[in-house]
């Protein structure tokens, strides 16, 4: 009880050296906080962006590529066909389909999570009879059922009805994205033709804007069984698309360079480079906020330590005669030191809890004048054929925090403020107390 009584009075009496280190203190968990909420809301707003090309959980995109001599000798394609848009309107995307036993190869790989698989066509539509207009293009995506999670198809919010399932394996159904649906006035239950052949819709989706996903999404087996035309007699057993999760993010380069010695005549687009594809004013942000964010970080870190330190060693100094004194009376250099590190961490505490105040009130100043930013993305980067059409988003950060950071800052303060008391305790083990009575304060 005395302990208490004796750390809450010297708190008082050195009220100002106190408010002063919990001031510093403060200060640098308020910018470490609203540092890291801008980092990690613009690393939200990068990941939505990548999100529109690859899907949710897609580390790398794997797709077919057509062979520098299309006419070539099949054989040489390594499973590869070549081929451009069939008789029928309908085209594959890229020109170029894979063997399904790519698809198992791929799954069998050691730093492989998952894999999901599609077949991505266009159909093309001409314009009514007279029509100056331009052919309409509608993207479809065979998707398998047995493999959801990967991909486009996983970034889609389900808004009416329900998603594709393994029960509609067989099925000539389809789930259609709102924007496809209200142009051509589609809703659940309706009819969708795809080049003749009439698909039930079962739910339609909504999808990131701009994003390029697929306006109309089949069950993998009903868009093999679509008529090919003559560029492919058959699509039977193909795809077109792969998409990968690795097993963590260290992986992913080691999964690229596996892939690429399984399937040389593929082209695989890793998520760094979706990041390299997108620009804007996001891309900037981006690339500021790890770069000023690490270091702005560092240094507060660093001058929060040495401020305090200053502080409370000062403090410490102007007290030699009382700690003398204490000395003198039958204190232990270990309760003495025992004293200094209680009043240090009540101050690291005083400022964590003002800290997390400054950092909450950086946030909502952030977030309320932050301007809204913008992202061109390539889709031709997420096709990995080169031929996709760029987009714009616009972005609107949200930074925000977390108890673990806010945990995290609150032990910084209190971890600046005992290497402190630390440092000050130091000298107290140094302090005769004949030469400390000798001072006058």
């Amino acid at each position: 009880m005395f302990v208490l009584t004796y750390l809450g009075r010297e708190l008082r009496h050195r009220s100002r050296q106190a408010t002063l280190v919990a001031a510093g203190l403060a200060v640098g968990v308020g910018l470490v906080l609203t540092t890291t909420a801008i980092s990690a809301a613009v690393g939200d707003a990068q990941n939505a962006v990548l999100h529109t090309l690859d899907g949710v959980g897609t580390d790398i995109i794997v797709t077919a590529k057509p062979p520098a001599d299309s006419h070539g000798d099949a054989g040489a394609t390594s499973g590869l066909d070549a081929g451009g848009a069939s008789g029928s309107g309908l085209s594959v995307d890229g020109g170029a389909v894979m063997d399904s036993s790519t698809v198992d190869a791929v799954a069998k790989l050691a730093h492989v999570d998952g894999v999901a698989d599609s077949l991505v066509l266009s159909e093309v539509s001409p314009p009514p009879a007279g029509s100056d207009a331009i052919p309409a293009s509608t993207r479809i995506d065979g998707i398998d059922v047995t493999r959801l999670g990967l991909g486009p198809a996983a970034a889609g919010t389900l808004r009416s009805g329900r998603f594709l399932s393994q029960s509609d394996a067989r099925g000539a159904v389809a789930v259609v994205d709102t924007q496809h649906a209200a142009s051509h006035r589609l809703r659940v239950g309706s009819t969708i033709i795809v080049v003749g052949i009439p698909f039930a819709v079962v739910g339609i989706v909504d999808q990131p804007a701009g994003s390029g996903a697929a306006s109309v999404y089949l069950p993998l087996a009903a868009a093999r069984q679509l008529p090919a035309g003559r560029s492919f007699p058959t699509l039977a057993g193909k795809v077109s698309t792969i998409y990968v999760s690795a097993s963590t993010a260290a992986d992913v380069s080691t999964v690229e360079t596996e892939l690429a010695a399984l399937l040389p005549s593929t082209a695989l687009t890793s998520s760094r480079d979706l990041a390299e594809a997108v620009s804007g004013s996001l891309a900037s942000a981006t690339a500021l906020a790890h770069d000023l964010g690490t270091w702005l970080t560092v240094g507060v870190l660093l001058t929060t330590v040495v401020a305090a330190s200053l502080l409370t060693l000062s403090s410490v100094t102007r007290r030699t005669r009382e700690l003398g004194t204490l000395k003198a009376i039958g204190w232990t250099s270990q309760r003495v030191i025992t004293q200094i590190m209680a009043e240090s961490g009540a101050v690291g505490l005083v400022g964590a809890a003002l800290g997390i105040a400054i950092g909450y009130a950086g946030i909502g100043l952030v977030n309320a004048g932050t301007p809204v930013l913008t992202a061109t993305v390539d889709h031709g980067a997420g096709t990995g054929t080169g031929t996709g059409s760029a987009h714009s988003l616009a972005i609107r950060l949200n930074a925000h925090t977390d108890p673990g950071t806010i945990a995290a800052a609150t032990l910084l303060a209190i971890t600046a403020a005992l290497l402190a008391g630390t440092l000050a305790a130091w000298r107290t083990t140094r302090l005769r107390p004949a030469h400390a009575l000798a001072k006058v304060e």
